[in-house]
């Protein structure tokens, strides 16, 4: 499957289950001046999760910590799939889905500053749920966090802003942006709600997808050492396959292997996705100085027949270990120093 352009913003965030609040009454901020990291937010809108900066400081570990509407506040709400489902703690009748349009988040930023943010939207396309999630920008105005136009999808678990690792203790999502990769990698079809089976001769096993959601997320961005850094630009074309077929490669496409993915980042790089002026190739020299093991060089088992890719060699490796995905991409990509 052939992608380009992974363009967007990504809000990580903290969803507070079964808390068993008592039900209060709260002012309507919807007027409110926004704060400072409401203004931070409005200036580090449409960063890009697969290139230089993965969500900006400012945004680095919000968490949702309260669900409330008109004051009255949610008790047990938990995400079901990209659905969040809860009960309103006056009466306990339980919400889902679209009941959810006009809640207010109460959000906790990095710099331990509040904000609230509002769901504005939720539809359902393609069996996913896409929320339009706004922030107070003043005025009486409120902004959508991904940029305007774009939904975001929520999915269980957190990513570290520096390191990219996940995280998932069971009580916290993200809101995963349109054209970022959190959201994109899901739209591909990485789920991590909807185990997959995967056979080999007479045996089968479930696949938990969130493992490859989380190779994926890797993959996007290019980031090789698996650290958190990306070695990839806005728009740059690639082809992404995966070990059980839920997307496979394109024939023809005129590109050749890059790399297999693992959740902890490339297993193995035969060619970065961009390279320098003449001989130069700042991504290659920063794999061969902080994890040289990855670059395959002349490694025939990257990319080929030996690899823990095939389910005849990774059936039994645990998910956690094994070559999910492989991309491919092209090597005329010349990026000026």
């Amino acid at each position: 499957m052939v992608q380009r352009g992974f363009l967007a913003v990504v809000v990580v965030g903290l969803l507070s289950l079964g808390g068993g609040c008592a039900a209060e009454s709260d002012v309507d901020e919807g007027e409110e001046e926004p704060a400072e990291s409401a203004l931070a937010l409005s200036a580090l809108n449409n960063l890009t999760l697969n290139g230089t900066h993965l969500n900006g400081t400012q945004l680095n570990g919000v968490r949702f910590n309260g669900v409330r509407f008109n004051g009255v506040r949610f008790n047990g709400v938990s995400l079901s799939a990209t659905t969040l489902v809860g009960t309103r703690a006056t009466d306990g009748r339980r919400f889902q889905g679209a009941d959810f349009i006009g809640v207010d988040i109460d959000a906790v930023l990095d710099d331990l500053s509040t904000m609230t943010v509002r769901i504005t939207d939720i539809v359902e396309r393609g069996g996913l749920s896409y929320y339009t999630v706004k922030y107070n920008a003043g005025g009486g105005l409120w902004a959508n966090i991904c940029g305007e136009g774009l939904e975001a999808i929520p999915v269980r678990g957190t990513w570290d802003a520096a390191t990219g690792d996940y995280a998932d203790d069971g009580s916290s999502f993200t809101f995963g942006c349109q054209g970022a990769a959190i959201g994109k990698c899901a739209e591909w079809g990485y789920n991590g709600w909807a185990p997959r089976a995967e056979c080999n001769g007479t045996v089968c096993a479930s696949r938990d997808l969130s493992y490859l959601h989380q190779a994926c997320v890797r993959l996007v961005r290019a980031d090789y050492c698996g650290d958190g850094v990306p070695h990839t630009r806005a728009g740059t074309a690639i082809d992404i396959w995966d070990a059980l077929g839920i997307q496979t490669e394109t024939q023809g496409s005129g590109m050749v292997v890059e790399a297999e993915w693992t959740v902890d980042g490339a297993a193995c790089v035969r060619h970065t996705r961009w390279k320098g002026l003449g001989t130069s190739n700042p991504d290659r020299d920063y794999i061969m100085t902080h994890c040289p093991e990855r670059w395959a060089g002349n490694d025939t088992i990257c990319g080929g027949g030996s690899s823990t890719f095939h389910k005849a060699n990774g059936f039994s490796t645990p998910l956690g270990q094994r070559r999910l995905l492989r991309n491919a991409s092209f090597t005329s990509n010349v990026s000026p120093l």
